[in-house]
């Protein structure tokens, strides 16, 4: 991808999903030998941290000698949507996807990793961690970007607009976020359902056997880093920093990238990782965070 070396493969999880992974290798004469795993958001690909033009933060920090690794969650990019796309659920992706990708690249690697997630990626790593479907003895620290569950869509807090969303979903069978500008990809009707499910009036954000995500953030004590967007409409600061408190990490930090923190503009929800103003001050300080947790 635009002159950058990628190497990619296949894995499979225990329900026997095939996802994609691609990494990028170490690419200065120092590396670190340590996995980095991005985890990209809703509507999102592989290609929110590399572009085609080989440019994005999986390039950068390989450059900094990281060992980067990108999954595509199921049905999304190079991981094959398959005949019952529009069933895949939020909660296939945190129980089987991301152990399943922890496990592939602890085997391959011999260490454990790294994890950043964007959004709904970060939201996911944290599901999967508070119930413990994600070891965290593979995780030696965790960064999210715009990642909450509590605030923001207050639409699906009316409850005839949230049964009418769901309806509509299970009938077209995904929700076609291209056409609204929102992303690349297509969404499953199941995972847009599960969402609305959390974030409705009087909805909790529990998975299927009724665990809440939110209760098992306490017991999530690998260092955290929380980044949050002072001009982020979809996932507001005080929703970031609402996860951020119940974590029960003795090593968190949580950072709002705006004017008032030091930064050179309010950022939004894609630009505070995507923007060429986040190429210059964001991503140095997240690889000087990892860095300093080697």
């Amino acid at each position: 991808m635009g002159g950058v070396a990628v190497e990619v493969r296949n894995i499979y999880t225990a329900d026997n999903a095939r996802l994609t992974l691609s990494r990028i290798k170490p690419r200065n004469e120092q590396p670190l030998s340590i996995p980095v795993i991005l985890i990209h958001g809703s509507y999102a690909t592989r290609s929110f941290w590399i572009s085609p033009k080989g440019i994005g933060l999986g390039v950068y920090l390989a450059d900094q000698g990281f060992d980067v690794w990108i999954p595509e969650l199921r049905g999304h990019g190079l991981s094959p949507k398959g005949e019952s796309f529009s069933e895949i659920t939020a909660e296939d992706q945190i129980r089987y996807d991301l152990p399943a990708i922890a496990d592939a690249v602890f085997n391959i690697t011999g260490t454990p990793a790294f994890w950043v997630g964007h959004s709904f990626g970060g939201l996911f790593i944290l599901a999967a961690l508070s119930v413990n479907w994600l070891n965290q003895d593979r995780v030696l620290s965790l960064v999210t970007f715009g990642s909450q569950i509590s605030l923001g869509d207050r639409y699906l807090k009316i409850p005839p607009v949230a049964w009418t969303l769901s309806t509509l979903l299970r009938v077209i069978g995904n929700f076609p976020a291209p056409k609204f500008g929102l992303g690349s990809e297509i969404e499953s009707a199941g995972t847009m359902i599960e969402t609305i499910r959390w974030k409705k009036f009087r909805g909790k954000w529990t998975n299927s056997e009724g665990d809440s995500y939110w209760d098992g953030l306490e017991n999530i004590k690998i260092p955290v880093m929380t980044y949050a967007a002072a001009n982020d409409k979809n996932d507001p600061p005080a929703g970031c920093r609402k996860i951020h408190k119940r974590l029960g990490s003795p090593d968190k930090m949580f950072m709002v990238l705006g004017k008032d923190t030091g930064f050179s503009k309010d950022y939004d929800h894609a630009g505070m990782v995507v923007s060429r103003q986040a190429q210059e001050e964001v991503w140095p300080d997240l690889a000087g965070w990892l860095k300093d947790r080697i």
